[in-house]
Parts: C-alpha cells; structure tokens; sequence
C-alpha cells in the first residue's frame, strides 16, 4: 500500500506542470516580436530598415532554421490599415502570420476595424492565438485573456492588453459600436498574480503607450517583458528597463522586428536577456513563397516600391 502511494505520488508529481524543478539551466528561449504593423504588407523602399512582409517572412524563416523553437509575436493592430488588406477586410494578414507561423497576436482596434463578424472570420482562419484580457464584444471578451505554451520546457504566458479609447485617439472610431475596452491597469491587476505560478515566462502585448506599459512594467516586477506599440519610439536593441521588466516596441509599419533572448539560471529564473534589432534591407533577400501567396491577393505587388511605383516593372507600358 505504502509502494503503491509511493508510485502515484510521483506520477502526479510529473504531471504537475515543473514539478518545482523549473527549467533546465541555460535553456535560451528566442521570441521575435512586431509592432504596430497596421496591415503593411510592402516595404517603403527605403535604404536603411525598409521592411516588407516579405522580407520578415524571410528573416523568420532564417531564425527558424537557427532555432525551430523561435517565437513570433505581435503587439497588435496589425490586421488592417491598408487599402489592399482593407478590400479583403484583413485576409491577407491573417494568410501571412500564418504563413510566418506566428504563435500570438493581441486584439486592439485594427483588429475590429470591419466589425466583430469580421473579426470571428479572421479568428477562424488563423493558425495563431489572439488575445485580449479587456477588450470585450457587447459584455464578453473577445479572445482569450492569456495564452500558456510550451518551449524547450518553459511555460510562456502571453497576456493581451489594448489601450483605452482616449489612447487610441481617432483610432477609437474603429471600434464598432458593441465593443468595449476595459481600464488595462485595472484588468491587469485582475490577471497578473495569478500567472506568477502558471508560467516561468510571462509576455504582455500591448497597445496601452509608452506611459501605460512603463506602469505596467513597475507595478507587475515579475512580468519578463512588456512588447508595446502604438509608440514612435522603437527600441528593439535597448530596451527600457523598469526593475527586471523590459518594456520594449519595434518600428511600426513592419519595418523592423526586434528580438529578445531569454537564458535561464538556476531553480528555473531567468540569469539573462538579450536584446536586438533585425533589419529589412531593400538588398535582403525576400521568401519567395510569401511573394507568391501575397499575389494572389495583389497581383502587381512590389516588394520595395522605388518613388511610389507600386506595380511590377515587367507589367509596366513602356508607351502608355
């Protein structure tokens, strides 16, 4: 009796996510993340940090064959904001982050720019996660308020916050009539404690600002990152720090991504971060797969349109 108590003490032992055992030493976990993205999908030609989804995609699929483990998140409001992906009431993101293989995404007001019908659509056809902790369709949230996954045996918590109406500004007339937007301080106080056991990693999305997720960062310590937008102050390669709290925002538009390394110590707590910015030259080679997939939408895309010119030159009449 005493053998067999024995035996079902350390089964259940395995079963309980760490066991108290953590995550092994040196483990690295990569995440790339994007900012404000706004349904951008061509780079702006631009010498220096040109951007282009084709140019990510390819940059991700590098950092894939590095690490099949690398993240890829996204802070929000990158569904629509285009003409082209505005037509197709954000398809053309979603068929790209899946192609990118994104495994998180918050909801803000681009996101339900064409409604909350419109979003379920793009809910449905997305092999990514979306969430959002505060922003709720006539009374109920919209997504799941966190997200917990797995990678290399580190449980990594993913919490969606979207500013409030008066950050959003002119922005907030994309909100649909039924929707709401709960305080982000309030909801993020509702949440947060709890996650402290459930993940060795924890994540927040943000669109709040640049005051909101600094507060963020220095109310809620044990948070690991806070990857905000809706800030023209990218700062992939030198994060703000706020305690052990990174609070961090790549370029909008897609024209940079940034990256953090995550190295883990001893009894499972994270030893180090490491920060950086990846360029998207206009010489940077581009995935030719996600050029195809994004003609099918746009059969005239230019990956770096030079002086405004946004149809391929071998289409372009020489004679009018």
């Amino acid at each position: 009796m005493i053998q067999f108590s024995l035996i079902c003490l350390i089964l259940g032992c395995g079963l309980i996510a760490g066991c108290g055992q953590g995550v092994a030493e040196g483990t690295v976990v990569t995440v790339y993340y994007s900012s404000e993205t706004r349904g951008k999908i061509e780079g702006c030609g631009c010498k220096k940090n040109g951007g282009g989804i084709t140019k990510r995609s390819a940059k991700l699929k590098e950092a894939r064959a590095a690490d099949r483990d690398a993240i890829y998140c996204d802070a929000g409001n990158f569904l629509t904001g285009t003409p082209e992906n505005d037509n197709v009431k954000g398809a053309i993101s979603v068929a790209a982050y899946n192609h990118m293989g994104a495994n998180v995404v918050n909801v803000s007001e681009r996101e339900l720019a064409f409604g909350s019908e419109a979003f379920r659509e793009a809910k449905a056809n997305a092999k990514f996660k979306f969430v959002s902790a505060n922003v709720r369709d006539n009374g109920s949230l919209i997504a799941d308020e966190y997200v917990v996954t797995t990678i290399k045996g580190a449980r990594v918590a993913y919490v969606g916050l979207c500013g409030s109406r008066d950050v959003m500004r002119i922005d907030s007339t994309k909100l649909p009539a039924n929707v709401t937007v709960d305080d982000p301080m309030t909801t993020a106080r509702r949440i947060l404690p709890a996650l402290r056991d459930k993940a060795d990693l924890i994540l927040i999305l943000s669109t709040c600002g640049d005051q909101a997720d600094s507060l963020l960062a220095s109310e809620f310590p044990f948070v690991d990152a806070v990857i905000g937008g809706r800030s023209f102050r990218a700062n992939e390669d030198s994060p703000w720090i706020v305690g052990d709290t990174r609070v961090v925002r790549a370029q909008r538009d897609g024209r940079t991504i940034g990256r953090l390394d995550f190295e883990f110590g001893k009894e499972g707590a994270i030893a180090k971060v490491a920060a950086a910015r990846v360029s998207m030259e206009t010489t940077d080679p581009s995935d030719e797969a996600m050029l195809s997939l994004i003609r099918e939408h746009v059969p005239n895309f230019v990956d770096n349109p030079q002086d405004g010119v946004r149809i391929k030159a071998a289409d372009a009449n020489p004679h009018g």
